[in-house]
């Protein structure tokens, strides 16, 4: 039966509804449908699709080998051999010359449009003739093919490495480290078969990968890039690399940069495991989960203990009963011991992540977690989003990052990669500058269960400096906004609520109340005060990018003025423990349900 259709792939990001932004569901037939009842026919979307359709037979081929070496059923071998052994024949045809298709921007593949889709491809590809080989009858039956298929896809990551690294000067990229990954795989693959890899053993990958972190990722773990999905993409692709390394032998510098990494993830995840998504990446695929999953997976091979439990724990929530089980038939990845994690693992409080610029704030008595973003841009996989403030709770995300649907659909930088969807200021409804932010204070004190964080920015909008200070004290959230002109002229300043859940708001006294209502009857309630006249509007707006069409209550609080603060106090509780706030002679007073009243001096 033919598992594999003889056909080049496209660019997985045009698989995606254009009337509604979301991901299309499968091909029927000629036809591509949407969650929405959309019936799609043509280009973009066949090539897109079989981008997904190669993927998804290279996954197929990788868990049916591992099901075959853990229960021995031969059917599953059969299974393997077959889709690769088709795969191995339609290269034949296709390998002397790039596809045609691609466009300029892209790193020029074979199989697909793209090189680094290539490369996602051939990594699964080449784990299964791996797992394969090691059984002579199946080895045979490889033969000469599949290490003609491994040799040419050898061939064209050399090539594309050098046309990325060498011609484009672009050493830092994403791609890089996937072109790695599936060079250290394939390598292996060819060794598995009998072959002989004409570019140097796995060592000489791994060593690339360790030349690549050192450039692409920064003193406090993230990827340069400050996207969650790219960190999380460039994470996974170096573990891949590392197929069969024994982990104590390993470059010291490249397992320490891993291990930060790793640490990003367990400091930067919610209280239930969720990792805000923070600029370009989707918000909720099942793809990304899968990804999670299998570095949690991967991690916990390298190291006795990684602190991912509770990551590990909302993937497997969200990729549900319908697992194929791959992630778990991964055992021995590496070919020596854990290493043993030195020192306490990271734990739940705040952490300022100082060089891409985010604060996570967090409280003892409250499930509520703030994330400032005062980082840099990002590149071509950032938002303009300076200074905004992204809310997530035990099992609800409040405001969240809204990530951004497939790259094909025009609401990508139309709407998600904007101002207008974040929660932060903007001035004159226009967008922000594409910009950095400085932090300009941090204090964590234990004792009093309080963290802030004061972060700044002149260049997000022309003539403007912002500030923004956010504290968390026993489970109460207080945010301090200020915007305010160089020279004193006037300006209409939008400070942004962008809730994902119903959402509603009732002007109080001279502010605002707004409630937030999440699963399971969770409430958080948000009281807001201007320091000059202003107005909350409750507005009709999107929500999260997995489905932009979700039609969502938001708040957009406007003043003109040439200095205004915008002040909202939060707290996560079935009824609000806030009874007023109010501003007084330049400080803020919040009451409480319980007597006690804070005050807080508003930004100088």
């Amino acid at each position: 039966m033919t598992t594999v259709t003889r056909a080049r792939g496209g660019w997985w990001h045009d698989f995606v509804c254009p009337t509604h932004g979301t991901e299309l569901l499968e091909a029927r037939g000629d036809a591509f449908v949407c969650t929405y009842g959309c019936e799609l026919h043509g280009e973009p979307y066949a090539s897109a699709w079989l981008v997904l359709e190669h993927q998804a037979a290279a996954r197929l081929a990788r868990t049916a080998s591992r099901r075959f070496r853990r229960h021995g059923d031969p059917a599953d071998q059969a299974q393997a051999l077959a889709i690769v052994r088709e795969f191995a024949d339609y290269s034949a045809e296709i390998t002397a010359e790039w596809n045609r298709d691609s466009e300029s921007w892209m790193l020029q593949g074979k199989l697909f449009k793209q090189a680094l889709t290539e490369a996602i491809w051939a990594t699964q590809i080449a784990d299964a003739v791996v797992v394969l080989a090691e059984d002579e009858a199946a080895r045979e039956a490889m033969g000469t093919p599949v290490a003609t298929m491994l040799e040419a896809l050898m061939e064209t990551i050399v090539e594309s490495r050098r046309v990325l690294v060498i011609e484009r000067d672009d050493l830092t990229s994403n791609y890089v480290a996937w072109l790695d990954a599936a060079g250290g795989l394939a390598t292996r693959a060819l060794a598995a078969v009998g072959g002989v890899a004409p570019h140097g053993d796995q060592a000489r990958w791994i060593e690339q990968a360790v030349v690549h972190s050192a450039v692409a990722i920064r003193q406090d773990g993230w990827e340069w890039e400050g996207s969650t999905y790219y960190h999380l993409f460039v994470l996974r692709a170096y573990l891949l690399t590392l197929a069969g390394a024994d982990p104590a032998a390993l470059d010291p510098a490249l397992v320490d940069r891993l291990r930060r990494m790793v640490d990003v993830l367990v400091g930067f995840a919610g209280p239930d495991g969720r990792l805000p998504m923070l600029h370009d990446g989707p918000y909720d695929r099942l793809g990304v989960h899968l990804e999670v999953l299998e570095i949690c997976v991967l991690a916990g091979q390298l190291w006795d203990r990684t602190g991912l439990d509770a990551v590990e724990t909302w993937a497997r929530r969200r990729i549900g009963a319908g697992h194929d089980g791959l992630e778990d038939l991964l055992d021995g990845w590496f070919s020596g011991a854990p290493l043993v994690m030195s020192g306490d693992a990271p734990g739940r409080g705040s952490v300022l992540f100082a060089d891409v610029g985010y604060a996570v704030v967090r409280s003892e008595a409250s499930s509520l977690q703030a994330v400032l973003d005062a980082g840099p841009h990002g590149g071509s996989h950032g938002h303009l989003d300076t200074l905004a403030l992204y809310l997530y709770g035990d099992g609800v995300a409040w405001q969240p990052a809204p990530g951004v649907p497939p790259y094909g659909s025009a609401l990508r930088r139309d709407h998600y990669a904007r101002t207008t969807a974040h929660p932060t200021v903007r001035a004159d409804d226009a967008d922000q500058l594409e910009s950095s932010a400085r932090v300009e204070r941090w204090e964590v004190d234990h004792a009093s269960d309080t963290t802030l964080v004061h972060a700044s920015s002149s260049e997000a909008i022309a003539g403007v400096r912002l500030d923004r200070r956010v504290e968390s004290t026993g489970g109460i959230l207080i945010d301090v906004l200020r915007a305010a002109t160089a020279d004193g002229s006037l300006r209409t300043f939008t400070s942004a609520l962008r809730p994902a859940v119903p959402f509603e708001v009732v002007q109080h006294g001279d502010g605002w109340r707004t409630g937030w209502s999440g699963p399971s009857g969770r409430r958080l309630h948000g009281h807001h005060v201007a320091d000059v006249a202003s107005v909350l509007v409750d507005a009709p707006g999107r929500g999260p990018s997995d489905d932009p069409t979700v039609p969502l209550a938001v708040g957009d609080w406007t003043a003109t003025a040439a200095r205004v603060t915008f002040v909202s106090v939060f707290a996560e509780a079935e009824v609000s423990p806030i009874t007023s706030i109010r501003l007084d002679a330049g400080r803020l007073v919040v009451g409480l349900s319980d007597g006690r009243t804070l005050e807080r001096e508003l930004l100088p």
